[in-house]
């Protein structure tokens, strides 16, 4: 799914979230093979080097700085929703003092600030306080807006809560609904703002504004049942779905999904912190086990009229038609009225079906079928303009298209009723970020990899056809985005020496204001003296040049030995490799290069994104086996470099990386390579996983048996060596990657006698960062396993063998 939304920034408003914005533990970068597009971009604000002027001593990192302070939290922009047009941005800002939240809009080019609700004046009429602003929506007419607060946490995100209507004119706020009857979810108008519709409890409701009067649409969703209106677990883990209805844009009919899970098994996880374990249980489909059934209906919200559509998703079609991954209301086609949307995929998810259904009558039709050779990647947009798989234009009678057909991921131009008209975007590069198209002038604006896969720039591309025309210019990684009638867009930009700044263009390329500096910042790194990644490429096991990254100590000296940690991602599309800041971990890779002498360094496999759809799909089907050979043949390469001591040589990851570890530890010459390693929240069994995820890459083990035994660590877990040094590190309430993974590593590792260092941690989830000190405890433990077996004071592999 898209990483940036058309007209909504996702705001860093956590200084800690600030600096992971492109520190995560992605993965995968690779070489650029790409023609050198046309520029077109004012001048941007100039990357503040690292290193300190020579006369100033350099600080020192430490742990607690790193993990446990404030001092290298940066800025984040407010942000917020852009205006109808102009430099304009809606946002709530909360006064600390009184706990008021008011809505407001700003305009960037000269601060102007306007109030449009006056959070002092929200009182709530059916409980205590002021509304705390959490989230808002506007009626079409601009006359009224929707207030949401008081949210709980659902999956990921806090997606329940109360709702609240406010009266433009009259100032006046009331509740959606009582209370006392529950949650809510996904509250929307309708057309003209007399009605809301929302889910509660797994039904869908609507209430009329003008009597109050409350209405179930539906009656029969319940746990462990049926869901209307919302999503199970993995729909929206892995298709990032939560929102589950949408409104007709004219009309009282409601298109909503509908899953029947009762078919799923329950997972049930324990929390073993009180006197008697609490149980949690939700629905989580492995792989090979049933999904949740699913279908799509339209509901009359005036009349409770119901239709469902027959798309052999519900009881029937078997694999071939498994999942609807995205939904919506088509625009008026020939007939003068709306069809809904929906994307079909089988279940091995490497054809989907672009299907229409008529709310009259139920009927549904195919308007697009694509088979690809390994797997659709289903964008689900997160704005209203839907930059997601496919986009409707506002003529009316055109759709852009996402696929890979042509080799790489581009956009594509059809006529609403599925004729093709001509391919849009074209070039041996990647369309990261479709963010939208200004048919007024003719422009489709997009994120690429145009200038390597280690960079993302903002492009225009000729409606018509032509050249792209680069925007942001700086070497590095752009987010950006545009406002709602393409004339500004808000620019966040990072190297892998700079942290985020953020500044506000014109789409002419001409900067306009710099929004944040994160002048501080920069500075206080500046005092660190910290060399910058050195990028290369190095060998992979078939020869590939993969990318990657090294990172040395301040005095380093190429006479020395030095031991040597690569971090690792590795999974399919991503990637770790790439010029942009990576906060707070590539930091503590600084430390332990300087505290330690040990070189960090990190490497793309095959698999990992940004060369294209077959460098991606190297890995289907045989999941781990290409990822864990290119990781073993980059550590004899670094081994290989006369400062490198091949004794001490280790690796570290998270997730997928922590699987991949495992692997590459434990499989070929893994175990002769790395003398130590970290596996953090480690898969060991993709039968351990959930369905769309797994399958995606693997098939169902059904189908593809062999590809699952070969690609588990588990499998080769006698071949660790007793020389070798092991931490497995797990949240015992992980609900993403579960615990139970890494008990299942630890226990053949007990039967072949293999000794192994484990750290559990209670109550906390797949990120383990809950509670007060959790990443210091964390990252001191990682720290003192680097420095006992890839220090400088470690003892070498080969010595250590010789004193067993």
């Amino acid at each position: 799914m898209p990483t940036t939304n058309a007209h909504t920034m996702r705001r860093l408003l956590h200084p800690y979230v600030f600096l992971l914005a492109f520190g995560l533990p992605l993965a995968g970068c690779a070489t650029a093979q790409t023609p050198a597009p046309t520029t077109e971009s004012a001048a941007m604000p100039p990357a503040i080097p690292m290193r300190a002027p020579e006369a100033a001593p350099a600080a020192e990192l430490t742990l607690q700085k790193l993990f446990n302070s404030g001092e290298f939290y940066g800025d984040g922009f407010q942000g917020g929703r852009w205006a109808a047009e102009g430099p304009e941005l809606l946002y709530v800002e909360t006064d600390r003092a009184s706990g008021a939240s008011s809505l407001v809009r700003l305009d960037l080019t000269d601060d102007g600030r306007e109030v449009l609700i006056d959070g002092a004046r929200l009182t709530k009429t059916d409980g205590e306080g002021l509304i705390a602003i959490e989230d808002y929506e506007y009626s079409a007419d601009g006359s009224k807006a929707l207030l949401y607060t008081d949210s709980e946490r659902v999956w990921r995100l806090n997606t329940k809560g109360y709702y609240y209507v406010y009266d433009f004119a009259s100032g006046e706020v009331k509740p959606v609904a009582d209370r006392a009857r529950g949650l809510q979810m996904f509250a929307k108008f309708n057309a003209d703002a007399s009605h809301v519709a929302f889910v509660r409890d797994r039904n869908l409701y609507v209430v009329d504004l003008a009597s109050g009067e409350e209405a179930a649409l539906t009656t029969n969703g319940g746990p462990g049942a049926v869901i209307n209106g919302t999503f199970d677990w993995v729909y929206e883990e892995e298709f990032g779905l939560r929102d589950g209805f949408r409104w007709h844009p004219e009309g009282d009919l409601i298109a909503f999904y509908q899953l029947d899970e009762s078919g799923t098994r329950d997972f049930t996880m324990y929390d073993s912190r009180t006197l008697y374990p609490e149980l949690t249980s939700f629905r989580y489909p492995k792989v090979g086990e049933a999904n949740s059934e699913i279908r799509v209906g339209v509901v009359d919200a005036s009349s409770g009229e119901t239709t469902l559509f027959d798309t052999d998703t519900w009881f029937e079609g078997g694999d071939e038609t498994e999942y609807i991954a995205a939904m919506g209301w088509t625009p008026p086609l020939a007939d003068g009225g709306r069809d809904v949307w929906m994307l079909r995929l089988n279940r091995d998810q490497n054809h989907v079906d672009l299907l229409y259904a008529d709310p009259a009558s139920g009927a549904v039709r195919t308007v697009l079928q694509e088979d690809v050779s390994a797997y659709v990647e289903v964008e689900n947009g997160f704005s209203d303009t839907e930059t997601g798989t496919i986009t409707f234009l506002q003529d009316g009678e055109h759709f852009a298209w996402r696929s890979p057909r042509d080799g790489y991921g581009h956009l594509y131009l059809y006529k609403n009723d599925g004729t093709f008209v001509r391919q849009l975007t074209r070039g041996e590069w990647d369309v990261t970020d479709f963010h939208g198209i200004d048919e007024a002038e003719g422009q489709i604006y997009v994120t690429t990899t145009a200038r390597g896969p280690l960079e993302r720039h903002l492009y225009r591309v000729p409606l018509a056809g032509g050249a792209p025309v680069q925007i942001t210019e700086q070497a590095g990684t752009h987010s950006v985005d545009l406002s709602r009638d393409f004339d500004y867009f808000i620019d966040t930009y990072s190297n892998a020496t700079t942290p985020a700044t953020t500044a506000l263009y014109r789409t002419s390329g001409d900067q306009v204001s710099v929004l944040v500096d994160n002048d501080a910042l920069i500075q206080r790194l500046a005092a660190y003296d910290l060399p910058a990644p050195e990028f290369m490429t190095v060998p992979g096991a078939d020869g590939t040049p993969l990318n990657a990254y090294v990172v040395k100590p301040r005095d380093f000296d190429p006479s020395k030995e030095y031991g040597l940690l690569i971090h690792t991602y590795g999974g399919p599309g991503s990637q770790e490799v790439r010029d942009a800041w990576a906060g707070n971990e590539r930091l503590w890779h600084h430390y332990l290069a300087d505290t330690y002498g040990v070189i960090v360094a990190g490497v793309d496999n095959r698999g990992t994104g940004g060369r294209g759809y077959a460098f991606k799909t190297a890995t289907q089907n045989r999941l781990g086996i290409l990822e864990a050979e290119d990781q073993i043949a980059a550590g004899q390469h670094f081994a290989a470099m006369d400062f490198v001591d091949a004794d001490r040589v280790g690796i570290w990851g998270w997730s997928y990386g922590g699987y991949l570890t495992l692997l590459a530890m434990t499989y070929g010459d893994g175990p002769e390579t790395f003398a130590a390693g970290m596996a953090v929240a480690p898969v060991t069994s993709w039968r351990q996983y959930d369905t769309i995820y797994t399958e995606r890459y693997l098939s169902t083990p059904q189908k593809n048996a062999e590809g699952y035994d070969l690609g588990s660590p588990v499998t080769y877990a006698a071949n660790l060596r007793d020389d070798q040094a092991l931490l497995m590190v797990h949240g015992d309430a992980d609900d993403n990657v579960h615990p139970q993974n890494t008990f299942a590593m630890a226990d053949a590792l007990q039967a072949e006698g293999k000794q192994f260092e484990m750290m559990i941690y209670p109550g906390r989830t797949h990120g383990i960062y809950e509670g007060r000190g959790t990443r210091l405890h964390l990252y001191t433990l990682m720290t003192n396993f680097v420095r006992d077996n890839l220090g400088e004071g470690a003892m070498s592999m080969a010595s250590a063998a010789g004193t067993q």
